[in-house]
């Protein structure tokens, strides 16, 4: 079973934002956030894809590896697998909503909502960049 999470912009007019599929908890996708999408022109091409399966450090294919096909079946290391992009399917625009809730609501999550609001990542609502890179939290 897949750890599901919500991955939230703050944008001008309110919120917007996807369905992480895997790896939804603070050890993966909330690392991935916290380390890789520091800057909001990331963290909005990777809202801009949709839904996705699993969040990887880069939004697109990149390198001397570009010009081959990325998929779900068949994905480039490191790279975010979107359902529209690399599955084909339908349906999968950002949520969109004037509060956090609002968006959280209607997207399918176990409780991980990741929001990135002021050039800094939230989840659930509390700040977690004390979080060391291996996912354990920082003593006090």
């Amino acid at each position: 079973m897949s750890t599901r999470s919500a991955v939230i912009e703050k944008t001008e007019s309110g919120y917007r934002g996807i369905y992480v599929h895997s790896d939804g908890y603070l050890d993966g996708v909330g690392k991935t956030l916290l380390i890789e999408y520091k800057d909001q022109k990331k963290v909005s091409s990777l809202i801009d894809l949709g839904d996705c399966s699993s969040l990887g450090k880069y939004v697109e294919p990149f390198g001397p590896w570009s010009h081959l096909p990325h998929s779900f079946n068949n994905p480039q290391e490191d790279v975010t697998v979107a359902y529209g992009r690399d599955r084909g399917e339908t349906e999968i625009e950002p949520k969109i909503g004037n509060t956090v809730e609002e968006v959280s609501n209607q997207i399918g999550h176990n409780g991980y909502v990741y929001v990135f609001e002021n050039s800094a990542w939230t989840c659930n609502g509390k700040d977690f960049s004390d979080f060391k890179e291996d996912g354990e939290k920082e003593e006090d």
